[in-house]
This record gives structure tokens, sequence and C-alpha cells, in this order.
């Protein structure tokens, strides 16, 4: 028996089969507890975005077009509930400790950081605005495309590139001081 996609379970859910909205909730809670714990930190709140990104999936997931892809769906909702967050509750807060990031992640190859050097990232990804330390969380640690993070952040994908680009050189020019 194959694995049922997320599109898969999407259509059945809105064919009315609500109760499988478990599969999503089983699939995504953790995704999105790392994705915004990323962007807002080691914080009390997490756990109650995260609901409410759950939730508002399930209240417009008849909004959702099975011929894209859902997790960037999914993410976009959290994306967009932990920016009100943000803007309307608390004051910026970032990851304690980036060293759960993949291992691989090529900004930080690119710069051959060694642990003393994480933390001074750290402070310098701290002083970056949302936007910039949003797409590189979304490109180098959720591991998204280009395409995905335009869905996400509903902005073109070579909007995304130089957003990139720039997040990249904002970050290099306050690490650098």
């Amino acid at each position: 028996m194959t694995a049922l996609t997320d599109e898969k379970i999407v259509v059945r859910i809105q064919s009315g089969e609500t109760e499988i909205f478990g599969k999503i909730i089983d699939r995504y809670q953790r995704r999105l507890a790392g994705f915004i714990k990323k962007i807002i930190g080691n914080h009390d709140e997490v756990d109650d975005l995260v609901e409410n990104s759950l939730v508002a999936a399930y209240v417009n997931i008849q909004d959702f077009d099975t011929k894209k892809k859902f997790s960037s769906w999914i993410l976009r909702i959290a994306h967009n509930i932990t920016v009100d967050f943000i803007k309307k509750k608390k004051p910026l807060i970032l990851p304690e400790d980036w060293d759960e990031a993949d291992k691989n992640n090529k900004l930080f190859e690119e710069m051959e950081i060694e642990r003393e050097e994480k933390i001074k990232i750290n402070g310098a990804l701290e002083k970056l605005e949302l936007k910039y330390r949003e797409v590189l969380v979304l490109k180098y640690f959720e591991d998204k495309s280009y395409e995905e993070i335009s869905d996400i952040l509903h902005t073109s994908t070579s909007n995304v590139g130089v957003i990139i680009k720039r997040a990249k050189s904002k970050l290099r020019e306050i690490y650098e001081k």
C-alpha cells in the first residue's frame, strides 16, 4: 500500500473526510514548530503559533489548490501567522543555538565557520531585518527552492534570488564588523 501524498489527503478532506486532517497534523506539527522556532527563537509561543497555523490550514483547506505543493501552502500560513505575532506582540527573538541547523549548510560552509564564529553569526542574524532572516531560514534551514520561497512569501522567484543575495551580503557585512 502506497502512502498518501499530502495533496491526496487534502482532496479527501475537501471531499468531506475531515477526520483525516490528523494525518496533516502528524506530518507537519513538528516541521512547523521547527520553522517558527527558527524565526522567533526558543519561545513559549511556538506551540500556540503552530496550533494557530494548523487551525488556519484546516479552516482554509477548501481554498488549497491541489495542483500546488501543500508544504509551501502550509508554511506560508505559518509565515503569515508568525509575522503577525512578531508585529503585534513581541520584540524580535532569535534562536539561541543555530547549531541545530543543517551541518551541510552552504552558507556556513562558504564562510568556514567554527563554533565561536557561529556565535558571532547568531549575533549578526539577530541584527538582520525579518525579511532577510526569514529567506535565509527558508533556503538554508528548510531547504526550500526559490519557487517554493516565492510561494510562501508571495513574491517572484527572481525577487527571492535578489533578497537571498542581499541577505547574505548584509549578514557578511554585519558579521565582519
